[in-house]
């Protein structure tokens, strides 16, 4: 049987897994939001309407 961490339910590999779903899930959400400020600064309505979309989705 595997150890848990101090303080929590969860084993250290259980741990592992949700800290770097949520790192892939904040670098995805930092690369959209710059893709959205691209399409502010091109004025490429649709772009922006599309990226945002797909923002609410992942927030």
């Amino acid at each position: 049987m595997e150890k848990q961490l101090p303080g929590t339910s969860l084993e250290p590999e259980e741990m592992a897994e949700m800290v770097l779903k949520k790192a892939l899930s904040d670098y995805r959400k930092a690369q959209i939001e710059k893709e959205i400020d691209d399409s502010l600064r091109n004025r490429d309505k649709e772009e922006f309407l599309r990226l945002t979309e797909i923002l609410k989705g992942i927030s």
